[in-house]
């Protein structure tokens, strides 16, 4: 029997109330509250050591500052891969990107074979409802998957061109609207893009600091603090459990890489961490943890079962103060490959993180946070040891990226348009060897950037005067 659309909508409206139903049942029987609603905040290239709740004094976040003085700050939270798309579908799927197949942006699309977790709490009975910014998360590229109201940045507007990007405070808009029509539980995702380059900032933010990326981040705050007031009004805010998170870094210059992508040094994976919600307590956590842990870690805290991935839960963090446990930690970036160059994979356990690349690198992190003394020759059994690790949890050396970008035309030129070498019609090859370590052409990376985000700039700018 086909039921008609206001039937569908009543079925899972009435899904969705037992749930909740259910929910208050459980957390009282257990003693331990749990949330009846999310909201999942992802920053796109937001560099954790840049915002005032992890030491930073040069740019104001009351938002931010207050959701981490209200909850849980993850202070060595970190990403598996230095791009947008692999890093948000690890992130849903508690899965590390080689065990997707989705190793960069122009990358085939998350496969439907994959459990996310819109699909594990949509289930659960929860409304989903994701808001993006970017046209790199537009609904072909498989995130789209668990979430009955998808909502990116392909408005048409003045032309028949698909917008790439759109602003904080449209995509909150979007957002606060579909919240407000939301009478039961929900799980609302929100994607702000807006400290990726090329900046485009309203022209009040423009000036306010001495760099784009700090305005960029203060006019994220000012968006946030309005989903934070919306759920106060509606008396839902501590009944809502509240993700911040970024999908990876940016490396400011840092070892020579202007941007992100290519190298997978702490500052490209640093990423910021912030939960509050039912029964967590405010406190810092300064155990090194990992973007694939927040599946689970949701999901438990919902009551829903974790299925078999690489993330493990963060709960025990919120109710005891004892625990210490760090997580190894494995990175990569294959994006060097679309230039010729070699990939980039890294492991961090406990002191030492090593790089497997044509010269490889170790770190002792407690003697080097910073990186700028590689003690591979001076400790080669520890690098040795890490090596074998690192390619027990990633696979053998030497796995390649496909050059054919799994996308079609129009949104290889949308992925373009925001800046990435590569993201075109035709995928950029530099005259090289895969074996040439990226290191040594950082500087041309850097170039070539410059001249995309140029590019990128002057499309936009063409888009938004157009009447």
């Amino acid at each position: 029997m086909t039921m008609s659309l206001e039937n569908r909508r009543a079925f899972v409206m009435g899904v969705a109330l037992a749930a909740g139903a259910a929910a208050v049942v459980i957390a009282a029987c257990s003693g331990t509250p749990r949330p009846r609603n999310l909201l999942f905040i992802t920053l796109d290239t937001m560099r954790a050591d840049r915002l005032p709740s992890y030491g930073f004094s040069g740019v104001d976040t009351p938002a931010l500052d207050r959701i981490a003085a209200e909850g849980a700050v993850f202070e060595q939270a970190f990403a598996s891969v230095p791009l947008t798309l692999p890093s948000h579908a690890s992130l849903f799927t508690g899965l590390y990107p080689h065990r997707l197949n989705l190793r960069d942006n122009v990358a085939t699309p998350l496969a439907p074979e994959f459990t996310t977790m819109a699909e594990a709490l949509r289930d659960r009975g929860l409304m989903t409802g994701a808001f993006v910014a970017s046209g790199v998360l537009g609904p072909s590229r498989g995130l789209d998957q668990g979430f009955v109201v998808y909502n990116d940045a392909v408005a048409a507007g003045c032309s028949s061109a698909p917008r790439a990007r759109r602003p904080a405070n449209e995509v909150v808009d979007e957002a606060l609207k579909w919240i407000a029509e939301q009478p039961t539980a929900f799980f609302a995702w929100v994607h702000l893009y807006d400290t990726h380059r090329p900046y485009q900032l309203p022209s009040d933010y423009q000036g306010r600091y001495d760099n784009p990326y700090l305005e960029a981040i203060a006019f994220e705050d000012t968006q946030i603090s309005r989903l934070i007031a919306h759920l106060e009004a509606r008396r839902i805010l501590d009944d809502t459990l509240i993700v911040v998170t970024g999908d990876h870094g940016e490396s400011l210059g840092d070892h020579g890489e202007d941007s992100h992508g290519i190298f997978i040094y702490q500052e490209g994976l640093h990423v910021p961490l912030i939960v509050r919600g039912p029964g967590i307590l405010p406190r810092r956590i300064g155990a090194v943890t990992r973007l694939v842990d927040l599946m689970p870690t949701v999901l438990e805290l919902f009551g829903v079962a974790i299925p078999e991935i690489d993330g493990v839960s963060l709960t025990s963090f919120f109710s005891r103060a004892d625990v210490d446990d760090n997580l190894e930690v494995y990175a990569e970036s294959l994006y060097s490959q679309r230039f010729g160059w070699s990939g980039l994979r890294s492991l961090r356990a406990d002191r030492y993180k090593v790089i497997e690349a044509p010269r490889p690198e170790l770190y002792d992190l407690h003697t080097d946070p910073f990186e700028e003394r590689n003690v591979f020759e001076q400790k080669p059994q520890v690098g040795a040891a890490m090596l074998e690790r690192l390619r027990a949890i990633g696979g053998p050396r030497g796995q390649t990226l496909s050059h054919r970008p799994g996308i079609d035309r129009a949104t290889a030129e949308r992925v373009g348009s925001l800046g990435y070498v590569g993201g075109g019609s035709q995928p950029t090859r530099v005259v090289s060897s895969n074996h040439e370590d990226p290191k040594d052409h950082i500087a041309t990376f850097n170039q070539m950037m410059t001249l995309q985000v140029q590019n990128a700039a002057l499309f936009q700018h063409r888009r938004s005067g157009c009447r």
